[in-house]
């Protein structure tokens, strides 16, 4: 229930400003030549696939590779959009005044969300 205690307090909007970003243990500090091969030769004996120490003492999995695919590697941010889930295309269909015309639905979408099927928030 804790996922739906912090919609009702809207407690996620934090993220928005200040995105979080996943660490795991520990892999710089006073314990770091437990790591010396993860951090200098990496598994095959390649440069290492650890996040960068200027960052953080912590692994950060998802800085390893920064490329257009990896959509959490500024960290999981918040749209407001997502307090309320979409109403169904299927429902604007049901409730038009004129056939095939979502436009003249008597109910109306949710705020941030497009009255086309399959997108995301504005």
């Amino acid at each position: 229930m804790r996922y739906a205690d912090l919609k009702r307090w809207r407690a996620l909007d934090q993220l928005a400003s200040d995105p979080y970003i996943i660490e795991g243990f520990k892999v710089f500090g006073p314990m770091e030549e437990w790591y010396d091969n993860l951090v200098e030769q990496g598994t095959s004996g390649q440069t290492a696939n650890v996040s960068s120490s200027e960052e953080s003492d912590y692994l950060r999995p998802y800085r390893v590779i920064l490329n257009a695919s990896n959509f959490v590697q500024n960290g999981y941010s918040w749209h407001p959009a997502h307090y309320l889930e979409p109403i169904a295309m299927e429902h604007f269909i049901i409730t038009s005044e004129t056939p095939g015309d979502v436009n003249t639905s008597v109910i109306y979408q949710n705020p941030g969300w497009p009255m086309q099927a399959n997108e995301g928030a504005e």
